[in-house]
């Protein structure tokens, strides 16, 4: 094996163990029964080969997917959600599952409160006038929300969920559509990248012929 093959095969493996280290806390094919909202679907999610799939064309989907997702005001039931929409949209299951990590008890507040003012903002822009509401208001409103205690705030509630829902939808698209630009990105460099050396190995190949036939 040459110089540029030793190279070229160090860089692949480098990159599968990173790859393999950002997945090893997502939901896999050997882990997916330790989910509470996975684990009854287990058997099923392990016989769909193209859920595990890294092709672009499954994960493209997941990124859109559970972009969107996690921007939703659904926190809670996204796990099961994001399984859903793995095998309805063909799309990448620990891609779309990992990333429902970004809404967390630490960040739905103020994921929540943003996605609401931008819906709102987007909604003025056609003439749709939607209250205000300070950032204690939307977190008693989000907290009747979360334990199902709609009651007599039932209309005002229901109109933060869709405005929040609005939101958080324009917000994960925009999201995705940046991740999906990067990704694609660092994949033709990568694949430039291993192109170029291949180049090399060959032509160092045919130099090595060449020279061995001169000196036959």
């Amino acid at each position: 094996m040459t110089t540029d093959e030793r190279a070229l095969n160090k860089l692949r493996g480098e990159r599968i163990r990173r790859v393999k280290r950002w997945l090893r806390p997502l939901p896999r094919r050997a882990n997916i029964h330790r989910y509470p909202g996975l684990k009854w679907f287990a058997e099923s999610a392990r016989k769909r080969a193209y859920i595990w799939s890294f092709r672009l064309e499954h994960l493209v989907p997941a990124i859109y997917s559970g972009c969107i997702l996690a921007f939703l005001p659904l926190f809670g039931i996204q796990l099961p959600l994001a399984l859903l929409l793995a095998i309805l949209l063909r799309a990448n299951l620990p891609v779309l599952a990992g990333l429902q990590f970004i809404s967390n008890p630490l960040t739905i507040l103020p994921i929540y409160f943003s996605a609401y003012q931008i819906g709102r903002i987007f909604l003025g822009i056609f003439g749709v006038e939607v209250p205000f509401l300070g950032r204690r208001r939307f977190e008693a409103i989000l907290i009747s929300l979360r334990e199902g205690q709609w009651g007599e705030n039932f209309i005002t509630v229901a109109q933060v969920f869709g405005v929040t829902s609005l939101g958080g939808a324009i917000v994960g698209l925009a999201v995705a559509a940046t991740a999906v630009t990067i990704l694609r990105f660092v994949l033709k460099r990568a694949e430039a990248s291993y192109e170029l050396l291949s180049r090399r190995i060959i032509h160092k190949h045919k130099e090595s012929d060449q020279l061995s036939i001169g000196r036959k």
